[in-house]
């Protein structure tokens, strides 16, 4: 139980040259970094790092929260559609 919990709350930051948010997400605020808030179950990201010719792309959970600073995008793996 303590091992899923640890795994749960593990927070995830992923190195990018281009970040794309598709389906329905809303910007939580003005701030910087950008935060984005998952408006429905599916909402994903792609992120891509161009020279190594690397991409990855992950599903949200709705109310799922997104974090964009600089070439870095932070969220929960918690919140990650398996």
């Amino acid at each position: 139980m303590i091992n899923n919990q640890i795994h749960d709350n593990s927070k995830l930051h992923k190195l990018f040259d281009v970040c794309k948010l598709h389906g329905k997400w809303k910007r939580a605020d003005n701030s910087i970094p950008r935060n984005y808030v998952a408006l429905e179950d599916g909402a994903s990201v792609d992120l891509n790092i161009i020279k190594a010719n690397f991409s990855e792309s992950f599903e949200f959970k709705k109310n799922s929260k997104i974090i964009v600073k600089d070439s870095i995008a932070e969220f929960y793996e918690k919140d990650i559609l398996q």
